[in-house]
């Protein structure tokens, strides 16, 4: 598998986990309107510097050369 292959796996998985947390907190809305709060949009955007700061490690990393 090439790195640019391995990259964009690494990617498309990091939207899954960014997918499933978010996804807790919408299930845990009573309406819509409530999408707006600072709370809700305060817990999105902590979901999302998990994902990235993730993601961004997992690129940091060295890869083993033979």
């Amino acid at each position: 598998m090439s790195q640019h292959t391995a990259g964009w796996i690494v990617f498309v998985a990091a939207l899954g986990m960014l997918t499933g947390l978010v996804a807790v907190e919408v299930q845990s809305l009573e309406a819509w309107e409530s999408a707006k709060t600072p709370v809700f949009i305060g817990k999105a955007l902590f979901n999302f510097s998990t994902v990235v700061t993730a993601f961004v490690g997992g690129k940091l990393i060295p890869n083993s050369s033979r």
